[in-house]
């Protein structure tokens, strides 16, 4: 029996057409969804559910929950980097995707984002890992968005490569995933790492 979903990001928590506005996606896939449904409380989630953010997020909206907190009932945003103990399960997560131009930077964006920063509000910052690094406990569970740079290492690669033949390239040249992610992945060793990308 499920005792708990959980959502590698893209979740798309858009509780009504301001949130569109803040989201980084094609027009032609810009649409309100049920999450408000969940939000207003007209709908519970039939198990809980803990996500965190990927890259097609209401920016706006998990701002207001950097640290983490409930979406809406029985929804919990993990934040832009968080643990919790679910169950006797320890679940740990960073949102968001690497890239190497903003991972230094502070999270400067705030509404209404301009065309570059509904982009790069969902970038991983240093800080963040920073943050996940001070664990002493282990993960049992740990989500993130973007891989972990070098899990293809940790599986079957050349099928991989099959099914996706440009991975092949980013293989070779090491930049496939995420260095964040990889340096969270060496130090924090969680048993299990799902990640959506």
């Amino acid at each position: 029996a499920c005792q708990y979903l959980i959502c590698c990001g893209d979740f798309q928590a858009i509780r009504n057409k301001d949130d569109l506005e803040c989201m980084s996606v094609p027009e032609k896939f810009r649409e309100l969804g049920t999450f408000y449904k969940y939000y207003s409380g007209e709908v519970v989630a039939p198990y809980p559910t803990i996500f965190i953010g990927g890259n097609h997020e209401a920016a706006n909206y998990l701002w207001e929950l950097y640290h983490g907190g409930w979406a809406a009932p029985n929804i919990y945003f993990l934040g832009y980097a968080g643990v919790v103990n679910f169950g006797g399960v320890r679940i740990g997560g960073v949102s968001g995707i690497w890239s190497g131009r903003d991972y230094r930077q502070g999270h400067y964006e705030r509404p209404p984002y301009r065309f570059q920063e509904l982009k790069s509000a969902y970038h991983v910052r240093e800080y963040d890992i920073f943050r996940l690094m001070q664990l002493q406990e282990r993960c049992d569970v740990f989500v993130s968005h973007d891989w972990p740079r070098g899990i293809y290492h940790h599986g079957n690669k050349q099928r991989l490569i099959q099914n996706k033949r440009y991975f092949k390239e980013e293989i070779e040249r090491n930049e496939l995933g995420s260095p964040a992610n990889e340096q969270l992945l060496n130090s924090l060793q969680p048993q299990y790492w799902f990640a959506a990308h």
